[in-house]
């Protein structure tokens, strides 16, 4: 049911169906959402805005004996023969979602419209030369309060690319990655919304890449490498264009490329020279760049990817990866993992404090070669019979056939 409710009489728990008034008067950029943190809560209140509409049969609905709220007229329908009072029951909204449910589908809302948005801002520097800062403010926080709720939600979503959108939605994926790993290391909320930004902006150099472009499959080698290594140089140029944007992101769009053993560039930085956020994008840039499929590459496993970074020498800071390990989990969501019964399972959940042994969902056998019954096993359980057999090789068993089942 769709209630008109005052802004002071909102809670944690409802889901806003609609703001109702221009966006001008508020900071929100999607209109719809759930309110699952005080943050948001707090965002609202102070915002111009008198009432909102909630969805009652997707979040919470107002205390009994509340006052205020009214419902929303419903559309005009034809007559029609009355049904039973019975058949009204059967027909009413569906239940709520879970709250795992309800995290999905706010992150994909948010992933949505920001590849559309961050599309925007880069055409606008495009022909300007300059961004606008303000149009990505609400977006930033949108992803940290997701991140907050559900860690693993936007970050697992965000993996999923179109090719010709890559340069939007790697992005996004990893500003919601920088913004996941400011919150593992505790780093203050000031710095997780820099860290967001500078995820968002690091590869704004990007912007006049011919290839970059819709449709375009790739390009000679000495130029991809030309282009590549200038990029950093002009995103900065185009982010100093507006005094507004902060240092600390313009240093991460110009050393992103930077490695701890100083082999990186533009600059050659070595260890302490590379600012902390800009050691957290080499490894978010780093992980999201190799796990996605391009028309002219294929993406690698997400596990696969993790243990090459910690098998490498000079390029991350361990200590950096060792957190961005702990945040995506060391099978990250969405992985098919081998088991030591001969069974495949499929992570769905991470275990707070043990990246190693996650949730899974198992669901085929490699021994008789099909399906079998769906089962949720927490590895992380001391009973548990199962085991991670080592991962040693890039194994996509996404892209083999396999009856795949959804995460939720």
């Amino acid at each position: 049911m769709i209630k008109k409710v005052p802004v002071s009489q909102l809670c944690i728990g409802m889901y806003v169906h609609d703001l109702g008034a221009s966006f001008l008067d508020h900071a929100f950029w999607r209109s719809r959402f759930l309110i699952h943190n005080e943050r948001k809560l707090r965002r609202l209140r102070e915002s111009k805005l008198e009432w909102v509409l909630i969805d009652t049969s997707r979040g919470v609905d107002l205390p009994t004996g509340g006052t205020g709220a009214v419902a929303a007229p419903a559309p005009q329908a034809a007559p029609s023969v009355a049904a039973p009072a019975t058949k009204a029951v059967d027909d009413a909204a569906p239940p709520p979602a879970t709250t795992e449910q309800q995290a999905f589908d706010d992150a994909k809302d948010i992933i949505d419209g920001s590849r559309e948005q961050v599309q925007q801002l880069f055409v606008e520097a495009d022909l300007a030369g300059k961004i606008d800062l303000r149009q990505i403010e609400g977006l930033v926080q949108d992803m940290a309060d997701s991140i907050e709720g559900h860690p693993d939600a936007l970050t697992s979503l965000a993996r999923i690319k179109r090719a010709d959108q890559y340069l939007y939605a790697h992005s996004v994926a990893v500003s919601a990655l920088m913004t996941a790993l400011a919150r593992t290391l505790g780093l203050s909320d000031e710095q997780v919304h820099l860290a967001g930004m500078a995820g968002l902006l690091h590869d704004i150099g990007k912007v006049r890449d011919p290839d970059e472009a819709p449709g375009k499959l790739g390009r000679p080698v000495q130029l991809a490498q030309e282009l590549q290594r200038k990029h950093p140089q002009s995103g900065a140029e185009v982010l100093r264009q507006d005094p507004s944007v902060p240092p600390e992101v313009i240093d991460v769009c110009l050393h992103h490329h930077e490695r701890i053993d100083g082999t990186g560039f533009p600059d050659g930085l070595a260890g302490e020279q590379i600012s902390l956020l800009a050691r957290m994008a080499a490894v978010c840039n780093y992980y999201d760049d190799v796990t996605s499929t391009r028309p002219f590459k294929k993406g690698w496993d997400p596990a696969f990817a993790l243990f090459k970074m910690l098998q490498s020498s000079g390029q991350f800071d361990m200590d950096v990866l060792g957190a961005f390990v702990r945040t995506v989990g060391r099978y990250p969501l969405g992985s098919i993992i081998s088991l030591t019964n001969s069974e495949l399972g499929l992570v769905v959940a991470q275990n707070p404090g043990m990246p190693e042994l996650p949730v899974v969902k198992i669901f085929y056998s490699i021994r008789w070669s099909h399906a079998i019954p769906e089962r949720r096993v927490n590895l992380a359980d001391p009973d548990c019979p199962s085991r991670v057999l080592p991962v040693v090789a890039p194994v996509d068993w996404a892209q083999s056939g396999l009856p795949v089942p959804p995460i939720i």
